[in-house]
């Protein structure tokens, strides 16, 4: 006979994979194979990823039609982070980018060492 996972099972999984337990340790846990769990989850719409689902992919856009390149090892960081963070990748990105401006940090942020200081303005914004 089959092991079958009850509702406790499936409420526990979330909280597991949050404490940091692998989908293979999960399974031996609850006395299933891993690709058992991963499809019984599937279908209750349980992700077993650390941080959760992964958000669809999406560009940043600054305009219509202005989109903002990223490498893919940097997009890749963004969105990592933000699921670390609770947020999707735009919620992130937005955030850094009103910091970066709110405390005026654009040489910091640039390492002004590695840049020319002309290349980026001084912004004090007038924040009424």
């Amino acid at each position: 006979m089959k092991k079958q996972l009850n509702d406790e099972h499936y409420a526990a999984i979330p909280e597991l994979i949050a404490q940091g337990k692998r989908k293979s340790d999960i399974a031996q846990m609850f006395g299933v194979k891993p690709a058992t769990l991963q499809v019984l989850c599937c279908k209750r719409g349980i992700s077993l990823r650390p941080g959760g689902p992964l958000q669809p992919r999406r560009n940043l856009s600054l305009a219509p039609g202005a989109v903002l390149a990223l490498s893919e090892e940097t997009l890749r960081a963004l969105r990592m982070t933000a699921r670390k963070m609770g947020l999707d990748d735009v919620e992130l990105a937005s955030s850094l980018l009103e910091a970066i401006v709110r405390d005026n940090l654009f040489q910091a942020v640039l390492d002004s060492d590695d840049h020319d200081r002309n290349s980026v303005a001084q912004i004090s914004p007038n924040w009424t």
